[in-house]
């Protein structure tokens, strides 16, 4: 194994080592990386270690959601000059706002050692935030908005059913060409992922030519918005508009705000990175046919099946599928010749263990509204009433607004 491997492997396995005081600093502290006490590290685990820290809250801002107001004082007229240096240079309004300077206190006081592991984390996922983002013609501060988002975790996943970096609900995803079955889930999927949001992002900005509307209705949808906008007498501001945005979404902008200038200014306010993770540019994508297991492929390169699914989360079951599809597999640069070498041997690995792949969506969730029957949301979802029925063990037709539905997609549409 050469020097450069081993680094990569000490950096990941080092980042494992957690404390259980750590585990109760910072609820941003908990998904560190590699190789707990508990077990092999997966996104999965820390996203389930978040989820008891947090009370199974992973999105929706509520991780940035502080109550309370802070209890230190940070400069005024410092923070406005670097919000203004900041603001010269960007298509978002970075000026300074008094709503943004608390949430940035309260960071300061109660969430430094999680923004020094977001720190951390960047390396594997900002440069290609900013390519894409750049490539669409997107301001290159939004690379931020995943930290709001998921923590930068691809396996954070909200009660609602949100999933991913960039945090999208089902039919959001599949609206923006993101496929999702019992094999893939591309929200999870670094780059698909930052390409659906950076086109969903561009289509609500072209909506209401204000980015900071734009990223309302990103978090609370742009009916909620749209509403907002109408109470408050059809104002185009999102400072004017915010009073009637829902609750939650009210402190989205300035959470977001809070964290370009914290991640920006980090070093100033003694944020400094931990457990950093292996750079993005320190991995290889190289195209495969399936079906092939990540297990086949770790067998013939020096990278672990547990490292190959961090590298790979989309996979939900550590396999590539197929037969007839190619897919996209990432790998440690370095090992790359090796892969290339044993391509072909790959399959022949324990094939007995490789299943009949047989394509299901996930099942989403959906809570009645007032006016809804059950004859239009089966429309809406493409199943038939029956199936409905049979999925929630309903007698009747008969439903209640609030009621939680577990709807299975038809197949036929993925």
């Amino acid at each position: 194994m050469n020097r450069q491997i081993c680094l990569f492997l000490l950096a990941v396995a080092a980042s494992l080592q957690i404390s259980s005081a750590q585990n109760q600093v910072d609820s941003v502290e908990a998904p560190l990386l590699l190789e707990s006490k508990n077990g092999p590290f997966s996104w999965e685990t820390q996203w389930e270690v978040w989820c008891e820290s947090q009370g199974c809250v992973s999105t929706d801002t509520s991780l940035w959601n502080l109550v309370g107001e802070p209890h230190i004082e940070l400069d005024t007229a410092v923070m406005q000059s670097r919000m203004a240096i900041l603001d010269v240079s960007s298509e978002l309004d970075l000026r300074w706002n008094p709503i943004s300077h608390r949430r940035v206190s309260m960071y300061v006081e109660k969430r430094k050692r999680g923004l020094g592991t977001m720190l951390g984390r960047a390396p594997a996922f900002f440069p290609l935030f900013e390519e894409v983002l750049d490539n669409q013609g997107l301001p290159l501060e939004l690379k931020y908005l995943p930290i709001v988002e998921s923590a930068l975790n691809p396996e954070a996943r909200s009660p609602a059913g949100a999933r991913g970096l960039w945090q999208f609900m089902y039919y959001t995803a599949k609206a923006e060409g993101l496929r999702i079955d019992s094999y893939i889930d591309e929200r999870k999927d670094p780059r698909k992922s930052t390409e659906a949001a950076s086109s969903h992002l561009n289509r609500l900005y072209g909506m209401y030519d204000d980015w900071f509307l734009a990223l309302a209705a990103y978090n609370a949808g742009s009916g909620n918005v749209n509403k907002a906008i109408r109470r408050s007498g059809g104002k185009t501001n999102y400072w004017e508009v915010r009073p009637f945005l829902p609750k939650e979404t009210r402190n989205y902008v300035p959470n977001f705000l809070a964290v370009v200038y914290l991640m920006e200014y980090h070093a100033e306010y003694g944020i400094v990175p931990r457990n950093v993770l292996p750079g993005f540019l320190t991995t290889d994508t190289l195209t495969v046919q399936g079906p092939l297991r990540l297990d086949q492929v770790a067998h013939f390169i020096e990278a672990s099946e547990q490292e190959l699914k961090i590298l790979n989360p989309m996979y939900s079951k550590g396999i590539v599928p197929g037969p007839g599809e190619n897919w996209n597999v990432r790998i440690p640069r370095e090992m790359t010749p090796e892969f290339i070498a044993h391509e072909f041997e790959m399959r022949s690995f324990k094939p007995d263990l490789t299943p009949e792949i047989k394509y299901e969506p996930d099942p989403v969730f959906y809570r009645v509204k007032s006016g809804d029957v059950l004859g239009t949301i089966a429309e809406k979802h493409g199943v038939s009433v029956s199936k409905l029925k049979n999925w929630n063990g309903l007698k009747s037709s008969n439903i209640n607004v609030g009621q939680r539905l577990v709807i299975h997609g038809d197949p036929s549409k993925i």
